[in-house]
């Protein structure tokens, strides 16, 4: 779960040191399926009993809306 949460960040930052949109859309697009492999991986903790459902829905509804405002964000670089 930390290299997915990582993951996010780095891909982000990454892409945003590239010299075209479409290299950084490429690389915003990762960032979001790691945000939803973070959900997943919070999910198969929380079945385990690793965490708690609190903690579990808290992490889902945090990569939902990261998720959401990266693809928001990415719209804007194909106007």
């Amino acid at each position: 779960m930390n290299r997915a949460v990582n993951s996010i960040s780095l891909n982000i930052a990454e892409g945003s040191g590239k010299s075209s949109s479409k290299a950084f859309d490429y690389h915003l697009e990762i960032a979001v399926g790691s945000a939803f492999e973070v959900a997943s991986a919070a999910f198969l903790a929380q079945d385990q009993g690793y965490i708690t459902e609190h903690e579990w829905k808290s992490l889902y509804d945090e990569g939902e809306r990261l998720a959401k405002a990266i693809n928001s964000f990415r719209s804007t670089l194909h106007p």
